[in-house]
């Protein structure tokens, strides 16, 4: 069975939501090509991130 907190791209890192990453995983985000389609609020509760490869996952839409 597949586990929600495993990366569907890699396999190996977890995905994480904003609250969950650290200062500098969020520096990280920030920079990702993908960043400029959401503000700072939605970015909190929206995407989630591999902290491994930086696959960005959208809800049930994903974005690489």
């Amino acid at each position: 069975m597949y586990n929600d907190k495993r990366c569907r791209r890699c396999g190996e890192g977890t995905i994480k939501s904003w609250s969950e990453l650290t200062d500098e995983e969020r520096e990280v985000v920030k920079r990702l090509p993908g960043a400029a389609d959401y503000g700072t609020e939605e970015r909190a509760w929206m995407p989630q991130w591999c902290t491994r490869c930086w696959f960005e996952s959208v809800s049930k839409q994903t974005k690489v």
